[in-house]
């Protein structure tokens, strides 16, 4: 039986790859001899040389490779006007559908992520002439100021918001419709006014062009769930264990963390966390908020300069839950 290939990318940098070890670690270990698992990095700065011990991870299955984006990134420096506070990271993403035409559909999965479960039923979810397969995004329909922004700014509602750190990546309709050169004007423009430049436009763009997952895709600890259903663990924004000693599901992470060489690092680096730092974290998320607010009750709407979205058919697989309030762990 031909086995079946399945494209995974992440995008990291050196500083991110204990995490990223961790995460790839679980995916790996989530793995079946049925499948070939192509797995990319994408990166400015990381090496092969870089990764022993993820490529470590390499079997006859199993692939690794590191994807040095820089000659991408020089190719556009005149397409886009970063601001100060955007990362080039935001990028990665977008390059996928362009460097990788060979395929047709990938998973993109940010760094800070928990695998339970093959990856390889992700990928195969059908998503038909979608844009994505994508989770709703709990961090905003658990905070009414998140709802603000993205109904005012954005046209959508909670119900509708995805997060763009676990994705089920349609390449082909990205190619056809030239999303890449669209997000350069986009970010380019004057009345661009936006908290998460690369996730609101995916949102835009792929209004009503989206198929929405079960939460356990994309769970972040923020509140309970069938654990025999938590398939992905995303530890998104400030919610992260090697910082804050009671995260939800941080368990998942210590346990994968132990079979890598970076969780003494990872524990001491959690220790260290300061509370002067745990206080930027509080004063960062007001912060955000605070401009999430600013930029919806501003007459300036990131939907205005979008390419027309296309006709509905999106998929809803779950009711939302009670709403919640969103916040980081206070001093003790």
């Amino acid at each position: 039986m031909r086995k079946k290939i399945v494209p995974i990318y992440f995008a990291s940098d050196k500083n991110y790859l204990p995490y990223l070890t961790v995460a790839i670690k679980s995916l790996v270990d989530h793995t079946s001899p049925n499948n070939i698992y192509k797995i990319y990095i994408l990166s400015a700065d990381l090496t092969d040389y870089d990764i022993p011990e993820i490529r470590s991870y390499i079997t006859d299955n199993i692939l690794i490779d590191v994807v040095n984006v820089n000659k991408k990134i020089e190719s556009i420096k005149d397409k886009v006007a970063l601001r100060d506070y955007y990362s080039v990271s935001i990028y990665f993403r977008l390059f996928i559908p362009t460097l990788f035409p060979e395929y047709n559909k990938a998973i993109y999965l940010d760094s800070d992520v928990i695998i339970n479960r093959d990856i390889a039923d992700l990928y195969s979810e059908n998503i038909g002439d979608n844009y994505v397969a994508a989770i709703l995004d709990e961090t905003v329909w658990s905070n009414q100021d998140f709802i603000f922004y993205t109904k005012n700014s954005l046209g959508i509602t909670e119900k509708q918001y995805f997060n763009s750190g676990v994705l089920v990546m349609n390449l082909k309709k990205f190619r056809d419709n030239n999303i890449e050169n669209d997000f350069y004007d986009w970010i380019n423009s004057k009345k661009l006014a936006t908290v998460a430049p690369d996730q609101d436009y995916l949102n835009i763009i792929s209004k009503n062009k989206v198929k929405y997952l079960a939460p356990g895709w994309n769970k972040m600890p923020m509140s309970d769930i069938d654990e025999t259903k938590l398939y992905l663990i995303h530890y998104n924004m400030f919610m992260k264990p090697w910082k804050y000693t009671d995260i939800k599901f941080d368990k998942y992470f210590w346990d994968t963390a132990n079979k890598t060489s970076f969780y003494d690092m990872l524990r001491k680096q959690q220790a260290s966390y300061t509370d002067e730092q745990k206080r930027q974290d509080n004063l960062a998320l007001e912060n955000l908020l605070k401009l999430a607010v600013n930029i919806a009750k501003s007459k300036v709407e990131a939907k205005q300069v979008v390419v027309n979205t296309a006709p509905s058919t999106s998929i809803v697989v779950d009711e939302m839950p009670e709403l919640v309030p969103v916040k980081v762990k206070k001093n003790k």
